[in-house]
């Protein structure tokens, strides 16, 4: 079988395996994706991926397994095509679904390695969302001082098959690439802390499971074990990619160079049902933004006064935005916040100031009947 070359996942018409003269071209594009079932796989490969990974992360067992695949020869491929390009085809199938490709790049140097990483992805196949959401504005503050867009993920390095079943996965797939991120020299790579909690940094947090929430907390109508709620100190997410947008935003947007400000602060009665409406409701589009709440609630969950809060997040989201720009509510209190560098001096109008980042904030504050309340009743702080 082809070995000894490395998958190329380079957005391309035709992947080659240009290693020996019996590896086939295969045209890799969505509609020929779906062209190879997973059942059409030989004898080797009717082993699940799960199952197969594991044998991998197994070193008493990942010898054998590894020359079986070595063994196998070319001719129990149906239709010609070679073992890596199969594999190649479970990749690309689990990638498009997910909009990855501009966010994510996999260096894998055999098939073993991809058999891995098509475990992974497709293991976590329905769970990008947010995580997805995360990786833009990583690059936009500086998270990553030793790699570049898209982030470069050995296969090699991949958390174990196991870790996949023990972990939630939206924190799973944070650890796929969570040791790529670092803050003021600060590692921000995921790893476990004493009684079943797990450390970010120097952020220890823990799962808090659905039997611990009272019947009637708002967390409980949303909470899933794939995205579960975390506790944070004083502080209770309603999902752990809620709980990292905090972090990003609350703890690691300071990196000298990322410019990020508050441009404008406003105070509005917090018992005003628009803007209650703001903190707590859930028809803010997608092209319009994005939200990541949390509550203080002094690590008390039956507490009868929570102070709830957002960021809505309204551009550094999606892979084509180059600041990052949103708002923060809570405390009777709107904050509007951007990486944008000023346009002009402070004595021009914030338009003028902030043409990309003001559209974007009053298309929210307008949604909810606060542009008059916030732009005219407000303290520019820049």
């Amino acid at each position: 079988m082809c070995a000894g070359g490395r998958f190329d996942l380079s957005p391309a018409p035709l992947y080659r395996f240009p290693i020996d003269s019996r590896c086939t071209a295969v045209e890799s594009s969505p509609a020929h994706i779906s062209l190879m079932a997973s059942d059409s796989v030989p004898s080797l490969w009717a082993l699940s991926l799960k199952k197969a990974s594991h044998m991998l992360d197994d070193p008493s067992r990942r010898p054998a397994l590894v020359t079986q695949i070595d063994k196998q020869p070319p001719t129990e491929i149906p239709r010609g095509v070679t073992l890596p390009a199969v594999l190649q085809q479970r990749i690309e199938r689990a990638i498009y679904p997910e909009d990855l490709h501009d966010l994510l790049a996999f260096d894998i140097p055999d098939v073993a390695g991809a058999l891995k990483t098509a475990h992974v992805l497709e293991r976590c196949s329905g769970h990008w969302k947010m995580i997805k959401a995360f990786i833009p504005l990583v690059f936009i503050h500086q998270l990553t001082p030793n790699a570049t867009r898209p982030l470069m993920l050995s296969a090699d390095s991949l958390p174990t098959t196991s870790a996949f079943d023990e972990l939630p996965l939206t924190i799973a797939i944070y650890s796929t690439f969570g040791h790529l991120l670092s803050h003021r020299g600060t590692s921000l790579e995921l790893q476990r802390a004493a009684n079943g909690a797990y450390r970010i940094g120097n952020k220890v947090f823990r799962v808090v499971p659905l039997d611990e929430l009272p019947a009637d907390h708002p967390y409980r109508s949303t909470y899933t074990d794939s995205d579960p709620v975390i506790r944070y100190e004083a502080w209770l997410f309603p999902s752990f990619t809620a709980f990292l947008m905090w972090m990003l935003l609350k703890w690691w947007s300071d990196h000298e160079g990322v410019g990020e400000k508050e441009v404008l602060r406003a105070f509005t009665d917090h018992h005003d049902p628009r803007s209650q409406r703001l903190v707590t409701a859930g028809e803010i589009p997608e092209q319009l933004g994005i939200t990541a709440d949390y509550r203080r609630d002094g690590r008390d969950l039956n507490t009868a006064d929570p102070i709830d809060c957002r960021h809505v997040i309204v551009s550094g989201f999606r892979p084509t935005d180059t600041i990052a720009v949103y708002l923060w509510v809570g405390l009777g209190k709107i904050g509007l916040w951007t990486t944008e560098s000023a346009a002009a001096g402070a004595s021009a109008s914030l338009d003028e100031r902030f043409p990309v980042s003001m559209p974007r904030w009053l298309s929210v504050l307008k949604r909810f009947d606060l542009e008059s309340d916030v732009i005219d009743r407000r303290s520019v702080l820049v």
